[in-house]
């Protein structure tokens, strides 16, 4: 009897191990005078957001039911593979879809008109975006000035409006396969009529298309995106950056996960600096120095452009990387991972790639050194390769030993 009492209580305590929640995002509401109505939100915040001091860029994602939880793993899994900086995403939850997401139009067709039933509240929910849920995001959480919005089917129609009534409301645009067949009256006015000066246009606006067939969407959706080239290859004073990229192989419906996965990457494209990899690549740097401070200066401007931090670690890693496959430069790697130190004074990386450089050198006790700080830092981060900066302290004590034994 006691022992099946004790078997219960060990499988009540496995149950109870298993069953634990995995966690998101955080859900807030929100009063919108504008609106009179309390609108719910959903949010996800950076893994390390309550450890960090950081700011971070906001993605605003509209019909926030469907598109949350597979943007927030986009995110998180472009971020790990360090395709873009960590975001903040703000989903909003529609209560009536068809009258937030409409500008007014006198072309809409009665029938039409009739089958969305209320329309024509862009403006009222532009207006709750940028005077009321933007201040009320930004005065409680740690945000950088950049905001993306990201809207699918008639949310796209609401992005290209606001992009054409209040470009500088968003810094980058995420367009899904937006519902053009629905009029927006001033679209038909043209890009010069509507941005006379191009030098002040310095959005990112991505916009797909899934396999839509049906009615004039399909064509008003290419000639958008004509308007957009048009525009940008006339202007060479522009900063307007733009991307059409139609997706066939999708439903009107399956085409959001990708359309916010490649949007994401095409937004912080220009945060990814191109490796030299070469030894002539490097030279013509200016040698290995000048190539640090290029890639310094690099992610200086780019932190200043987007309007927070984007670190400089990995190209640096990158740079130390390709230095210590090349024979007569070897030794300037170790230069560039203390750089990368110099920057990262508390990443378990940058101490790592410093051991790692002094192990291929042979001073294996200045490796040693470096993968222990590494080890120790790894184990308040509750990192999942722990087990791997453990396995390189052991293998490097290894080697010490035997470099011992040898001598003797």
């Amino acid at each position: 009897m006691k022992y099946n009492l004790f078997i219960g209580l060990i499988l009540i305590s496995l149950s109870s191990y298993a069953q634990n929640p995995i966690t998101i995002g955080y859900t807030s509401t929100i009063h919108s005078q504008i609106l009179n109505e309390d609108r719910l939100l959903e949010i996800y915040l950076p893994e390390n957001y309550e450890t960090s001091n950081k700011t971070y860029p906001v993605m605003y994602l509209l019909d926030s039911f469907l598109n949350f939880r597979h943007a927030a793993a986009s995110a998180e899994f472009l971020h790990f593979d360090q395709c873009i900086p960590e975001i903040i995403i703000v989903g909003i939850r529609n209560t009536h879809r068809n009258r937030d997401l409409t500008p007014e139009s006198s072309n809409l067709d009665p029938k039409e008109r009739e089958r969305l039933g209320s329309v024509g509240g862009a403006d009222n929910f532009i207006g709750f975006i940028e005077k009321e849920l933007m201040p009320f995001i930004e005065n409680n959480y740690r945000t950088a000035p950049y905001k993306i919005i990201s809207g699918h089917s008639l949310g796209g129609v609401f992005n290209v409006y606001s992009f054409l009534k209040h470009p500088e409301l968003f810094n980058a645009y995420i367009t899904i396969s937006p519902s053009l067949w629905y009029p927006i009256d001033d679209i038909s006015k043209g890009f010069d009529f509507i941005f006379p000066n191009p030098t002040k246009m310095n959005q990112t606006f991505y916009m797909t298309l899934a396999n839509e067939i049906s009615g004039n969407m399909r064509g008003n959706v290419f000639k958008l995106s004509g308007d957009f080239e048009n525009y940008i290859n006339t202007h060479k004073d522009t900063e307007l950056r733009f991307k059409f990229n139609p997706m066939p192989e999708e439903s009107h419906l399956s085409v959001g996960l990708p359309s916010v996965f490649f949007g994401l990457r095409f937004i912080f494209e220009p945060t990814q600096f191109e490796r030299f990899k070469t030894r002539a690549a490097i030279m013509a740097q200016g040698g290995p120095e000048k190539a640090v401070e290029n890639i310094i200066a690099y992610f200086k401007k780019a932190s200043e452009t987007y309007g927070f931090e984007i670190s400089n670690e990995s190209a640096l890693r990158d740079l130390g990387y390709d230095l210590i496959k090349i024979e007569d430069l070897k030794l300037s790697a170790v230069d560039v991972f203390k750089a990368n130190l110099e920057q990262h004074p508390d990443s378990y990386g940058a101490y790592s790639t410093l051991g790692m450089a002094y192990e291929k050198l042979g001073e294996l006790q200045k490796a040693k050194e470096n993968y222990k700080i590494a080890l120790n830092i790894v184990k308040e981060t509750n990192n999942f390769e722990l087990e791997n900066y453990k396995t390189q302290v052991d293998e490097i004590e290894k080697k010490i030993k035997a470099q011992a034994n040898n001598k003797n």
